[in-house]
C-alpha cells in the first residue's frame, strides 16, 4: 500500500464519547481498471499495451479486461519515448489470465470524472495463460533456435518453407470458416509483422545475418557485393584526393599572392616617404597664411561684438521703458474695465426699462418684426428682369464685382446657398441687400455651439428662437424678402448642417422669400472644404470700386439704391429652354435626377434672365456641383469637423 491507492473498507467508531474516531480494521485494495474487450481481438490489446504503448502516462498496477470473460493484472511503467507499457511481469510468454466478475467492477465519481476500479477476489482461481511476448522476443527465440549447435544447412533452408506453409494453413482456415477466429487473425497479423520487427531491431537483424552467412550461396553473393562496394569506395577516395590536392594548391597560390601584395605595399610606402617632406613644407606655409587671416578676422569680430553689446544695452533700456509704459497701460485698462462694468449694469437696467415700455406701447394685434428690417412699403420693388441692368449701372461695383454679384444673385434666387470670402465681404453683402432685400439683411454669427441643423433656428439649451428662427417665422407670414447671412461658418462646432440647409433651400422647404448665404472668416478645414464643394464659392476681394463710396454719399435722398425684389416676377422656364439646357448637360455627361427637376427649372429661368450669354456655363457648373455629390463625387474622410469649445465664456450665438 502507498499514498494514492484506493481501498474498499468499512470504518467503525472507536474510543470514548466525544473523542471517537473512525477506524477500519480490514480493507480490500482496489486497482485501477480499464475495459479493452471492445477491441476487435486480444491481439489488439497486446499491441496497444506491449508494442505501441499508451499516451496517458499511467504508471503502476492496473487491471485490463481483454475479452468478455478474461482479465489480466499488470504493472505499467513509462518508456523512454514517454509512452506507458507493461513492465511486470517480465516474462510475458505465460501471462496469467483471471475470470472477469462484473460485481467486482466499481465506478467512483471524482472531480476529474468517473474513475473505474476493480476489487480482485483473492479466492478466485486462475483461468489460463496467454502468450503476450513482444514480436522482438518471438523473433529472438526463432533466431536462437536457428543458431544453436544442432542446426544444419537443411534446417536453415526449411525455415522459409515452414513459415510459408504455416501462413498458407492459417489462410485456409480463414477461408473455410464462416467467421474470423480471433486466434487465427492474431497469428496472421503476427506473422506479417516479423519483417517490420527485423527492420527496426539491429541486434535481431545482425543475429539473423550471422545465421545466413553460414550458407555457401549467401557467402558467394556477399563476396560479389563486397567487391562492388570496394570499387565504389575507391572511386570516392580518388575524388576526395583530387579535391584535397586542389584545395592545397589554391592555398599556396593565395599565400604567394599575399606575399607579392605586401612587397608592392612596402615599395609604395618608400615612394610616398620621399615626397612627404616637400608636402609638409607646403602645408606649414599654408598654415601660417591661414592663421594670419584668422587673426585679422578675429579682430573684426571683436569690434562687431562690442558694437552689438552697446546696441543690446540700448535695446534693454528701451525694453524697460516699454515695460513701464505697458504697466501704465494695463493699469489704465483695469480702471476702464471697472468703469465699463459699472456702466454696463446701468445700461442693462435702462435697456430692461425701455423694453418694458415698448411692450406696453405696442398694440395687442401688432406682429413683431425681425430687428433691423423696415416695413416693405419704404423700399422700391424691383423685378428679376431688372436686376441685371441695376447691377450693370451700379457705380459701387468693379467689373469683376458685377460678374460675381450677378452669379451670387442668380444662385440665391434659384434656391442656392452661395459662400462668400475675402476682405470686402461686408460691402459686398450690403450691396446685395440693397439690390434685393430693401437695404437690410439679417446677420447670424456662428460659434462652436452650432453643430446640427436645429441649432440654426433654436438656441441650444434655452430653446429660444435665434435671429434666423425669428426671420423664418416672419418670412412665412408675408411676401417681403429677407436676406440672411450666416457669418464665420468656419467657427461652428461642426458642419453637419451645411448640406441639410442647402438641400432644404433647393427643395423649397424654406420659403422662397428667405434668401440665405454663407461667409468664411478664415480658410476652411478639410471637412468643411469637403462639404462646400457642392456650393457656389465667390471671393469678394476687389469686387468694390474705391471711388464708388463717394458717388453713394453724393446721391440725393430721392435717388435711393435700396430695392425690394419681387419674387412673383420669376417666371418658370419654358419647356423648350429647360429641354435644351438638359440636352447640353447630357452632352457633358451630366444627368439630371427627377427629384431635382423643379430646382433645375428655376436655375435655367433665373440664369437666362440675369446672365444671358453666361447662363450655359453657370447652369453646367451648378449641375456638376449638385450631381457630382449625388454620384459619390470627391471622397470624404467621414470626419464631421467637430471643434473643441473652450471653457471660460458663454456662446456668442
Amino acid at each position: 500500500m502507498k499514498v494514492g491507492d484506493w481501498v474498499l473498507a468499512r470504518p467503525t467508531p472507536e474510543g470514548p464519547p466525544k473523542r471517537q474516531r473512525y477506524v477500519a480494521t480490514f480493507g480490500k485494495r482496489l486497482v485501477p481498471f480499464e475495459d479493452l474487450s471492445g477491441l476487435y481481438a486480444p491481439e489488439a490489446a497486446r499491441r496497444l499495451l506491449v508494442e505501441t504503448g499508451r499516451q496517458d502516462g499511467f504508471a503502476g498496477d492496473k487491471v485490463f479486461r481483454i475479452s468478455a470473460s478474461d482479465l489480466i493484472e499488470v504493472r505499467m511503467a513509462l518508456s523512454p519515448d514517454g509512452r506507458s507499457r507493461i513492465a511486470q511481469p517480465e516474462d510475458l510468454g505465460s501471462l496469467p489470465v483471471w475470470p472477469y466478475q462484473a460485481d467486482r467492477h466499481l465506478r467512483v465519481p471524482t472531480a476529474a470524472g468517473p474513475l473505474d476500479l476493480f476489487a480482485k477476489d483473492a479466492s478466485a482461481s486462475q483461468s489460463g495463460f496467454v502468450n503476450w511476448s513482444s514480436d522482438a522476443d518471438y523473433l529472438a527465440q526463432v533466431i536462437r533456435s536457428l543458431a544453436s549447435e544442432g542446426t544444419d544447412d537443411d534446417a536453415l533452408k526449411q525455415v522459409p518453407t515452414l513459415l510459408a506453409s504455416h501462413l498458407a494453413r492459417l489462410e485456409n482456415v480463414l477461408t473455410e470458416a464462416e467467421l474470423l477466429d480471433p486466434r487465427v487473425g492474431q497469428e496472421i497479423m503476427r506473422s506479417r509483422r516479423l519483417a517490420d520487427v527485423l527492420k527496426s531491431r539491429d541486434d535481431l537483424l545482425n543475429g539473423f545475418m550471422n545465421v545466413l552467412r553460414s550458407d555457401p550461396e549467401v557467402r558467394a553473393q556477399l563476396a560479389v557485393r563486397t567487391e562492388e562496394l570496394a570499387i565504389q569506395a575507391a572511386a570516392v577516395r580518388c575524388e576526395a584526393l583530387v579535391s584535397e590536392r586542389t584545395a592545397a594548391l589554391k592555398a599556396d597560390l593565395d599565400q604567394q599572392r599575399e606575399i607579392g601584395q605586401k612587397e608592392i605595399a612596402a615599395t609604395l610606402r618608400d615612394l610616398e616617404a620621399s615626397d612627404l617632406a616637400a608636402m609638409e613644407a607646403r602645408l606649414k606655409s599654408a598654415e601660417k597664411a591661414a592663421l594670419a587671416e584668422i587673426s585679422a578676422r578675429k579682430n573684426e569680430l571683436e569690434i562687431e561684438i562690442e558694437l552689438l553689446n552697446e546696441r543690446s544695452a540700448q535695446v534693454a533700456q528701451e525694453n524697460a521703458m516699454a515695460a513701464r509704459r505697458l504697466a501704465d497701460a494695463q493699469q489704465f485698462l483695469r480702471t476702464l474695465d471697472g468703469d465699463i462694468a459699472s456702466r454696463k449694469d446701468e445700461i442693462d437696467r435702462i435697456v430692461r426699462i425701455e423694453t418694458l415700455l415698448k411692450d406696453r406701447e405696442n398694440a395687442p394685434g401688432e406682429k413683431p418684426r425681425v430687428p433691423g428690417f423696415r416695413p416693405t412699403g419704404q423700399t422700391q420693388p424691383i423685378a428679376v428682369g431688372e436686376l441685371a441692368a441695376w447691377v450693370d449701372s451700379s457705380s459701387l461695383l468693379s467689373k469683376s464685382g458685377k460678374v460675381a454679384c450677378l452669379r451670387v444673385l442668380t444662385d440665391l434666387l434659384s434656391g442656392g446657398l452661395p459662400v462668400l470670402s475675402g476682405n470686402e465681404i461686408d460691402d459686398f453683402i450690403a450691396l446685395m441687400a440693397a439690390a434685393v432685400g430693401g437695404g437690410r439683411h439679417i446677420s447670424f454669427e456662428c460659434d462652436p455651439t452650432i453643430i446640427t441643423f436645429d441649432d440654426l433656428w433654436v438656441r441650444p439649451g434655452s430653446g429660444a428662437p435665434t435671429v434666423l428662427g425669428e426671420a423664418l417665422a416672419d418670412s412665412a407670414g408675408e411676401r417681403a424678402v429677407r436676406l440672411c447671412v450666416l457669418r464665420n461658418i468656419d467657427r461652428a462646432g461642426a458642419h453637419l448642417w451645411v448640406e441639410a440647409l442647402a438641400d432644404k433651400l433647393r427643395r423649397r422647404v424654406i420659403p422662397d422669400n428667405m434668401l440665405i448665404c454663407l461667409s468664411l472668416a478664415e480658410a476652411p478645414s478639410e471637412a468643411l472644404a469637403e462639404a462646400l464643394k457642392q456650393l457656389l464659392l465667390i471671393d469678394a476681394t476687389g469686387a468694390m470700386e474705391r471711388a464708388g463710396v463717394v458717388a453713394a454719399l453724393a446721391r440725393s435722398p430721392a435717388d435711393r439704391l435700396e430695392r425690394q425684389i419681387d419674387m412673383s416676377t420669376i417666371e418658370p422656364a419654358s419647356a423648350s429652354a429647360a429641354t435644351q439646357a438638359a440636352g447640353k448637360l447630357l452632352l457633358k455627361d451630366v444627368q439630371i435626377g427627377f427629384a431635382d427637376v423643379d430646382w433645375f427649372g428655376r436655375v435655367v429661368s433665373v440664369a437666362n434672365t440675369l446672365l444671358a450669354k453666361g447662363a450655359d456655363d453657370f447652369i453646367l457648373a451648378a449641375a456638376r456641383r449638385r450631381f457630382a455629390v449625388q454620384k459619390g463625387g470627391a471622397p470624404s474622410n467621414g470626419k464631421p469637423g467637430l471643434r473643441v469649445i473652450e471653457s471660460g465664456g458663454a456662446s456668442n450665438a
